[in-house]
């Protein structure tokens, strides 16, 4: 070879090698883009063909839904903020009732919380609130007045709270170490050790776990290929050896490395240096044997169907769209699941204080007949004693089921909230520490709704339902397209005697230039009905997705409005039922002042005492329906937090 031959092959195998080493740089950057680190931008433009009189032009096309869920990344979620007046509960000072709010308790990190707070509610960004236009009418909407107000509008004072509220915080049973439980330790030990918490908040990773499969789809893939050939066929031409053989033998073998790649545009581009050696019975090879190598590189792009970014990446969006819908369910789930625990942490309360209330009533039919028992001799008749003990006896009996009904809310707060230090110990006695709400909360209608608006995950998961239907509905409208491929390749060669095992490769880079081709491969079905079909499908799937969307934020709203009012009704009723109780008890001490003294001429003793044993039963029902009442309203402010979707925060501290 000559020195200027040796410098030309140089070049060319220099070029080759440069042009190669471009495009694997140009693949890189986008396999490094398509991680949706940064907005997708595409010039390609689908209209939509939405009812938008629904929502009012939400701008739900498929780029823009690509490219708002690209730029969303997760949200660290170190601290949840459970506020002690989201809870309803009393913040409590040496066992005495304050009106002081406490700032609010800092839930440690866990699973269940990444897995809630994975992503941003979709709802509570910019983007999500022009989702909101068509609704706002309603939230500003003012609240009508009550039609029937009773005298209630004074409220409580701190000295009106219940007998019971402080006996309820000491052991009931012969226990000297009863656990002593909080909302707030019940809430944040539920977070972290409840199996259903667990069960639920898994979900968002088996979520990630497909977003990075589907993401996976664009990373460089090595191959390796190798065969083996042992021919040994008769002869029907003597041009096939051109020698008086009578078979045809050849043996050779060959080895393929490389690596290929789909991009983010749809391309596919493939590289790799073939390998081989051959020997045969034939004149015509030569040298023989002889080794041959090749370095070719192959790319495929899509022209029409299957081109531009915003189609092939629109799998990782829906991945995406999936993985933070599954974190707003988990969110749900969790809040949902936070509320269970309230619930069974003021059936707690409620069922300590019933017990309290029946022992009370218990001891008052045991003090008359103790009285009857005592003036038997005097003035009591055998009829009285009677009807003392038969009351005794019926107070008794319902002493045994209230005492069963705190066990069996001990069991179910264990179970929900799973924490060791309550299901090794299930011995002892749960106590509370915290009283229900005794003022009045004030509400606002409007604030309520905006909240709502902002932060409820029902709604965020039906904007991704939509958005997630705008993608599919723009991959199907792609699809229609007829299918146009740009093919090119190019590849340099070598072949050397078997003898000179590094010749060969050194001459596809000094021998000769590189050969390529280009060319175009296009299909259409006829009348492609498929592809249509598919994108009217998709059509009617996002016009559901609206529609359902629009029904997800009606009701919210209404849910909320109901919430708000319970809130307010709930504690009328405590201050109504308060008064309620106050007046039963005036009675009930009347008519046991007048049956401890002689009865006059128009009264009966036997009449007396059936009064106030009565009289004591509609005390107890009373004081019943305020403890009632009371939980209703601590439960109401919770589940009103729940419906806002408040009930679970991230702390910004």
């Amino acid at each position: 070879m000559t020195a200027s031959g040796w410098r030309n092959g140089r070049s060319t195998a220099t070029a080759l090698a440069l042009g190669f080493l471009l495009i694997v740089t140009v693949c890189t950057n986008l396999n490094a883009q398509s991680n949706f680190e940064a907005p997708v931008q595409s010039n390609l433009h689908v209209e939509k063909h939405v009812n938008t009189s629904v929502l009012g032009d939400p701008a739900i096309s498929w780029e823009e839904v690509l490219a708002f869920e690209s730029s969303q990344s997760f949200a660290p979620s170190d601290q949840i903020l459970h506020s002690s007046v989201d809870l309803g509960l009393l913040d409590r000072e040496d066992g005495f009732s304050t009106l002081n709010l406490p700032d609010g308790i800092v839930v440690p990190p866990s699973p269940a919380v990444d897995a809630a707070n994975r992503s941003v509610r979709a709802n509570g960004t910019c983007e999500g609130q022009s989702w909101m236009r068509d609704f706002q009418s309603r939230v500003e909407s003012d609240q009508t007045p009550r039609w029937w107000v009773s005298d209630t509008s004074a409220g409580l004072l701190a000295s009106d709270r219940p007998w019971w509220d402080e006996q309820v915080r000491h052991p009931l049973g012969p226990s000297s170490e009863p656990l002593h439980v909080g909302i707030a330790a019940l809430t944040t030990n539920a977070l972290r050790y409840s199996s259903y918490v667990r069960v639920v908040s898994a979900d968002p990773a088996i979520r990630q776990s497909e977003l990075v499969k589907e993401s996976a789809a664009f990373d460089w893939q090595a191959f390796l290929e190798t065969t083996y050939d042992d021919v040994n066929d008769p002869i029907g031409s003597t041009l096939t050896t051109g020698t008086d053989a009578s078979r045809y033998r050849n043996r050779g073998w060959s080895v393929e490395a490389g690596l290929r790649r789909k991009n983010t545009f749809g391309g596919n581009l493939e590289a790799y240096q073939r390998l081989g050696r051959e020997e045969d019975n034939s004149r015509f090879l030569v040298p023989n044997p002889q080794r041959a190598t090749r370095l070719e590189l192959q790319y495929t792009q899509p022209l029409l169907r299957g081109a531009g970014r915003a189609y092939n990446e629109s799998q990782i969006v829906s991945a995406r769209i999936q993985r933070n819908r599954s974190s707003d369910a988990v969110a749900g789930e969790l809040q949902e699941h936070l509320v269970q625990v309230t619930e069974a942490y003021w059936e707690l309360y409620q069922t300590r204080a019933k017990f309290l209330q029946r022992k009370k009533l218990l001891d008052s039919a045991r003090s008359i007949l103790a009285n009857l028992e005592g003036r038997r001799d005097i003035d009591a008749v055998e009829r009285q004693v009677l009807r003392a003990k038969t009351a005794v006896a019926t107070r008794e009996s319902e002493m045994l089921r209230a005492e069963t009904r705190i066990r069996n809310w001990q069991s179910q707060l264990r179970l929900l909230v799973n924490d060791p230090a309550l299901v090794h110990m299930g011995h002892r006695e749960l106590m509370p520490i915290e009283s229900p709400l005794y003022w009045q909360v004030q509400l606002s209608m409007s604030d309520s709704l905006h909240t709502a608006l902002q932060n409820r995950p029902d709604i965020s998961q039906a904007i991704r339902d939509a958005k997630n239907a705008s993608v599919k509905l723009g991959v199907a409208q792609k699809d229609i397209l007829p299918k146009l491929d740009l093919v090119a390749s190019t590849y340099v060669a070598g072949l050397a005697a078997a003898s000179d095992h590094g010749r060969a490769y050194e001459n596809q880079f000094s021998d000769g230039r590189p050969s390529y081709s280009v060319g175009l491969q296009f299909e259409i079905p006829i009348g492609n009905r498929a592809s249509k079909a598919q994108a009217n499908r998709r059509q009617w799937e996002l016009n559901q997705a609206m529609s359902q969307f629009s029904l997800t934020v009606e009701e919210a709203l209404t849910s909320v409005e109901v919430a708000v009012r319970e809130v307010q009704t709930s504690y009328l009723e405590v201050v109504a039922k308060h008064r309620s109780m106050q007046a039963a008890q005036n009675e009930a001490n009347y008519l046991n002042d007048r049956w401890r003294v002689l009865p006059n001429e128009n009264d009966s003793a036997a009449q007396l005492l059936e009064n106030l044993l009565d009289a004591q039963e509609r005390v107890a029902d009373d004081e019943q329906g305020m403890v009632t009442a009371q939980v209703s309203y601590a439960l109401a402010l919770v589940r009103l937090k729940r419906e806002m979707g408040t009930l679970l925060r991230v702390s910004c501290e």
